[in-house]
């Protein structure tokens, strides 16, 4: 997503904890880090976010969003359904390990695993809503076998198996995806990447 000038306090200080997090852990998460990862006073924190619950939902609330705003911005990029829902995956296959970090799930997996869990509902609506008729081209949902919602959650948790027990190369996810979608499956060139 394109800023249109600087980052506000908020999102400033959400990023800030979201780092903290990834690097801490949420249970080792104090309001003191995240204010000087931010660049923030503790009371300009504390006027944002006056307790740590506030905060971590807060976070959670954001990192939703953010992954709405990166489909639709594929979404607006990509006119054509087929083209639309295979943008769509490599984003599914790279989003958690972007946002979250490869390395949160061994700083804390209770947490890493609460917070896919929490997301995985919200995410499933918004990629069938963004995708709409380009998970039409998958063929179970156009036999009807499965609904697009449904299409949308196999896909999110081949995504989360991938961030939870990653493949060497996560090309070999993405092309099992395009097969389910029913996509060419073909490997990206280093050149193109």
């Amino acid at each position: 997503m394109a800023m249109n000038g600087p980052p506000s306090t908020s999102v400033l200080i959400l990023e800030a904890a979201r780092r903290t997090i990834r690097a801490r852990g949420p249970e080792k998460l104090s309001m003191s880090a995240v204010a000087a990862e931010a660049g923030v006073s503790r009371p300009t924190l504390y006027r944002w976010f006056p307790t740590k619950a506030l905060l971590l939902g807060a976070i959670t609330a954001y990192e939703v969003e953010q992954f709405d705003l990166g489909l639709q911005e594929l979404a607006d990029e990509q006119r054509d359904p087929g083209r639309r829902l295979d943008a769509a995956l490599r984003y599914l296959v790279t989003y958690l390990d972007k946002t979250l970090g490869a390395d949160s799930i061994r700083v804390d997996a209770d947490s890493a695993l609460q917070g896919l869990n929490d997301s995985l509902q919200p995410h499933v609506t918004s990629l069938a809503r963004v995708l709409g008729d380009a998970l039409d081209e998958v063929p179970a949902v156009r036999d009807e076998q499965v609904t697009r919602e449904q299409a949308a959650e196999v896909f999110l948790r081949l995504a989360y198996s991938q961030y939870l027990v990653p493949t060497p190369d996560a090309e070999d996810l993405l092309a099992t995806m395009r097969a389910f979608a029913g996509l060419p499956s073909r490997r990206r060139r280093a050149a193109s990447a």
